[in-house]
């Protein structure tokens, strides 16, 4: 198609473009990438300091705790993450807002015309796409995430600032191997010769540091040595968060992992940030991020979660058990659908015990999706009563929520689309309203 052509297409017409132009859905890979790259200049992003972010889980709510941190102190922050939940644009968010349709449609008309013959895959396509907007903005910092693995995604042709890694667990075993020690070598191989790098991983695999000598790394801090967080044995409401150049004795506590936010707060000193107690604190009160142990309804209690593997799903229950907020509940009705491609039945033996009633919902429109039954075969082999199956999972979370009692919580957890068809429904329910 002409320039001409291209420029009159809607995003989503782009976006169905996109998902046609490589034969697979992923590829990883840095050479068909990198040769774009290197044709647009699309190597540096004109920005003041880039952060690379890689991770099982944590890497979302880890990149948002350090932007809000930067927004509340004036710097201009652009942030590229993936999936979406409900749009595209949530992709790319610039000083915390989404941008236009325009916008993006003009990205992917530059990348179009700089690629020629090369194929790329939606991830490389956005990634490059990302990129052009931050280099037009002229921006602070940019914080990116990791797609999948590290070594060889797309969004390693940065020469970021700073290397992070948030957590290890078994996922995406097919594409980044079977053992935590493989995975962790595909996801140190993020860092870069002569930066630093931060490792928020408690017990991080040997393959961690093998990568950090390999690739020569500058500067390696790792939590538990290099920094800590405690709870505070004066309160312990409250957390503290030790490091060789900061100390915040007084923390308060969220939804959010202690690990992540203990991780930015490094990030952000690695940064050259001023930070104070206070500031963190109003970080941590008015953080948010969609489908992260989001409360949708207090009474009852309702909350959704994108835990998907066992690694999330373990922090997911122990939450429950352990925070405050969940101490008054006797009983969980929770709502979910899974991907095939997961360790189903390793990260629903984790709720087994806790979960009262089962709702389970199928993803007809997900190729991906596992079957309902198949989740259900599962569960019910695991030990666990009141196993009902829906047509979708908007009819699951609808009937859950007539089944509900007072001190009861709706869980809504198992993937991404799971939480955003809760979501979207949610939202229906608030518009009727």
């Amino acid at each position: 198609m002409s320039n001409e052509i291209f420029q009159s297409q809607s995003l989503n017409d782009w976006l169905f473009y996109l998902e046609q132009q490589h034969p697979t859905e992923i590829e990883l890979g840095l050479s068909r990438i990198q040769s774009v790259a290197d044709k647009a200049k699309l190597n540096h992003l004109n920005a003041g300091k880039t952060v690379l972010v890689a991770g099982t889980n944590g890497k979302g709510t880890t990149i948002r705790f350090i932007e809000l941190a930067l927004i509340e102190l004036g710097y201009s922050v652009g942030v590229f993450s993936s999936p979406h939940l409900f749009t595209y644009n949530e992709r790319v968010r610039v000083n915390g807002e989404l941008l236009a349709d325009s916008d993006h449609i003009s990205a992917f008309d530059f990348v179009e015309l700089h690629k020629g013959n090369t194929s790329l895959t939606y991830f490389e396509f956005s990634t490059l796409a990302a990129f052009k907007l931050f280099q037009q903005h002229k921006l602070d910092f940019v914080l990116v995430e990791v797609g999948l693995g590290g070594r060889l995604d797309s969004t390693n042709i940065l020469q970021q600032d700073i290397s992070v890694i948030t957590s290890i667990g078994l996922d995406h075993v097919d594409w980044l191997g079977n053992t935590l020690e493989k995975i962790a070598f595909e996801k140190a191989g993020i860092f870069k010769a002569n930066n630093t790098a931060i490792i928020g991983e408690q017990n991080p695999p040997l393959t961690i540091e093998q990568q950090a000598a390999n690739l020569k790394v500058k500067t390696a801090l790792w939590s538990g040595r290099d920094f800590t967080f405690s709870s505070a044995l004066e309160c312990p409401k409250t957390w503290q968060f030790k490091s060789g150049q900061a100390v915040f004795e007084q923390l308060n506590s969220n939804f959010v992992p202690r690990q992540n936010i203990a991780t930015a707060i490094q990030t952000l000193i690695e940064l050259n940030i001023k930070l104070t107690e206070g500031l963190l604190n109003k970080v941590i009160k008015n953080f948010s991020l969609p489908g992260r142990m989001q409360i949708l309804c207090s009474k009852p209690l309702q909350m959704v979660d994108v835990a998907h593997n066992p690694h999330a799903i373990a922090y997911l229950s122990d939450t429950l058990a352990s925070n405050d907020a969940f101490k008054h509940i006797n009983g969980i009705h929770a709502v979910v659908a899974m991907m095939k491609d997961k360790d189903i039945k390793e990260t629903l033996a984790i709720m087994v015990k806790s979960v009262s009633h089962w709702h389970i919902g199928e993803l007809e429109a997900n190729p991906r999706a596992a079957k309902a039954e198949s989740i259900k075969a599962v569960l019910e082999d695991l030990g666990a009563k009141n196993v009902s199956v829906y047509s979708s999972v908007e009819s699951a979370w609808a009937q859950a929520q007539e089944e509900q009692q007072e001190e009861e919580l709706l869980l809504g957890f198992g993937s991404f689309y799971t939480v955003c068809d809760i979501l979207k429904n949610n939202n229906k329910e608030k518009r009727s309203l």
